[in-house]
């Protein structure tokens, strides 16, 4: 603790997990091993909050995702050998009025597997890639929350959020040709407004959500895929990939009622 505004932090951790069963469906049956080293600043006082928290996440058989399905339509996961996650976290609230808010939050990361192998076109010796990009593992997320509450029990909030794009596989490679997921911006808004009562509940909650407000059309999620063709050029196999993605809503509504007792 540096003063009472201001404190530093740090820590080192181990963790391990073994495979689901899933995972040993597939035929993973070895635990992954995390060693987590964390340096951050944490900084307050009457109208701001600060975090700022580095990280180096530095994995054994890391279980990361393929971007394949199974047969139930289950994501698959493989171990990638050596990788790793560096990153640097950031998240504020910051109180401008007794009436008005911002709670930013950001986090910066790089991502990667060491030397990754991968066998493709018929040949069963592996090819190392170098260093690749880990699946599913966005470099830049931020997102950002105003919240304005111009009466008492009732309360506007403007949400939105950046993701950068990601790779649906670990190869980023020639192959790898459809396994990209585009950045995408989303804003969303939300009312909620509080009714205290005397008689039989405590309180009514009504809450009102408009998800993506600026109809905006993206994709979040999807799944990769490759297999060798061996029928097209017979006598030569080629290993060739495919990918399907899965668009999310445009602009939505919900509606709620909340009865306290």
């Amino acid at each position: 603790k540096i003063n009472p505004n201001n404190s530093l932090y740090t820590s080192f951790a181990v963790a391990n997990r073994e495979p689901n069963r899933n995972d040993f469906e597939a035929g993973v049956t070895t635990p992954e091993t995390l060693n987590d080293y964390e340096l951050g600043w944490r900084f307050k006082s009457e109208g701001v909050k600060l975090t700022v928290n580095s990280y180096f996440m530095d994995y054994k058989n890391q279980l990361v995702l393929t971007g394949a399905l199974n047969d139930v339509g289950a994501p698959i996961r493989a171990t990638s050998g050596s990788s790793y996650r560096l990153g640097l976290e950031i998240d504020a609230d910051i109180r401008i009025s007794d009436k008005l808010s911002i709670r930013p939050n950001a986090t910066f990361s790089s991502n990667k597997n060491r030397d990754f192998f991968i066998t493709k076109d018929g040949n069963t010796t592996p090819q190392s890639l170098g260093n690749t990009n880990l699946s599913f593992s966005p470099d830049v997320i931020v997102g950002n929350s105003f919240t304005y509450a111009p009466i008492e029990n009732l309360q506007f909030s403007f949400l939105s959020k950046y993701v950068s794009d990601q790779f649906m596989s670990n190869f980023n490679s020639e192959i790898s040709t459809n396994d990209v997921l585009e950045d995408y911006f989303t804003s969303d808004l939300n009312i909620v407004y509080m009714l205290e009562t005397t008689k039989v509940f405590k309180s009514i909650t009504f809450t009102a959500l408009v998800n993506n407000l600026f109809n905006a059309e993206y994709v979040d999620r999807g799944y990769y895929f490759t297999y060798d063709d061996d029928f097209s050029n017979p006598g030569t196999v080629t290993t060739v990939d495919g990918a399907g993605y899965y668009p999310q809503a445009t602009r939505n509504f919900l509606i709620g009622v909340t009865l306290t007792f």
